[in-house]
């Protein structure tokens, strides 16, 4: 029994260790069609610390998050980011969301973008490489939900494109 309680808590132990040197690096996007606005909702969450990061190294070293330093360059820089690294294809077309604000909810930054003038969804091919020359071993989740489908895909370094399909 002893060897049992031994074994267990040294598992635990590894385990934690383990997690302790490498860390993960998650974000999510999740978009939302909303034919009755004509208009694709998209929140994308990301850990603070990361978004800096990527804004220290690409753009300003002395921007801060949370509180902000410099709102206005945050977001203008970060919008940049976006356009490079999150590409949207509509039905064949790209499009670029526009950023509407963000928000903090503890250790995450919450950016909320939209696309206006989606008529029709058939389909939406989605390329999120946000962080991935920044954090080695960086997933982000996309999600997509429209009134009658639902669909979430993990994009990595490697394989960050994938399609939705409505029909």
């Amino acid at each position: 029994m002893i060897n049992r309680i031994f074994a267990f808590s040294f598992f635990v132990c590894l385990l934690f260790f383990q997690a302790t040197i490498h860390p993960y690096y998650v974000s999510t996007l999740d978009i939302d069609y909303r034919p009755e606005r004509e208009a694709l909702q998209i929140t994308m969450r990301v850990f603070t610390d990361d978004w800096q990061l990527m804004l220290n190294t690409h753009y300003d070293k002395s921007l801060r998050l949370d509180p902000d330093t410099n709102e206005e360059q945050m977001l203008i820089h970060s919008t940049d980011y976006l356009l490079q690294y999150l590409e949207l294809n509509l039905n064949d077309t790209y499009v670029n969301p526009s950023v509407l604000g963000r928000e903090y909810h503890d250790d995450q930054l919450v950016l909320y973008l939209e696309v206006m003038g989606v008529v029709e969804l058939q389909t939406l091919a989605v390329s999120n490489r946000i962080l991935f020359a920044e954090l080695e071993g960086q997933q982000n989740i996309v999600r997509i939900k429209t009134p009658t489908k639902r669909k979430s895909f993990l994009q990595s370094q490697g394989r960050a494109r994938d399609v939705f399909r409505v029909i």
